[in-house]
């Protein structure tokens, strides 16, 4: 996720938002959709809520 956000960033110019569909593992429409079990997504937080490295790296980059 973090190079997407830093290509978003470089084209910033062309680029007016970017859509997340999601913000928890909990959460994501993606809960055993195509693969049974699966529970890891590029999303900003974990299944329990906590933040992932991935939005740490975020705000480093949009700063």
């Amino acid at each position: 996720m973090e190079y997407f956000f830093k290509l978003f960033c470089k084209h910033a110019d062309v680029i007016t938002r970017v859509t997340v569909w999601g913000v928890t593992d909990k959460d994501s429409w993606k809960n055993n959709f195509l693969v049974r079990g699966r529970v890891d997504y590029p999303l900003f937080f974990d299944r329990n809520y906590q933040p992932k490295k991935s939005i740490n790296n975020f705000e480093k980059i949009i700063k």
